[in-house]
């Protein structure tokens, strides 16, 4: 039986679905096997709710409109080890985010992506 589990790469984002970022996911699920996408609050926060997740193994990227209402429901759930502000104006939203010591804000991809690589490295560790 394995006893580390992998990370999980949560994207919640209405947007998800557009080219720019479906081009982003494939690259994602490229360095993450067990990637999920959600355009719903309520089935995001069912998911990162639920109990099979492993603790201290989920990683989520929001955008910064949508995470300055969710993140302070979820960002103390235990099985979340990272979340991404992936969004257009870093200064806007890194004022609120500062508050969380786990939320990090990038407005480029790759540097999502180099973020994302480290957290998965470290965690799967």
């Amino acid at each position: 039986m394995e006893h580390s589990k992998p990370i999980k790469l949560v994207w919640y984002d209405t947007s998800v679905m557009t080219d720019d970022n479906q081009k982003l996911y494939k690259n994602l699920n490229e360095i993450c096997s067990q990637c999920f996408e959600f355009t719903a609050e309520d089935e995001c926060k069912r998911f990162l709710g639920r109990k099979h997740i492993n603790p201290n193994r989920v990683i989520l990227i929001t955008s910064g409109v949508i995470g300055e209402n969710f993140v302070p429901l979820i960002h103390d759930y235990s099985s979340i080890v990272s979340i991404y502000i992936y969004c257009t104006y870093r200064e806007k939203h890194e004022k609120w985010a500062n508050k969380y010591s786990n939320v990090k804000v990038t407005t480029e991809p790759d540097e999502l992506i180099e973020n994302i690589q480290a957290d998965i490295t470290k965690y799967n560790a």
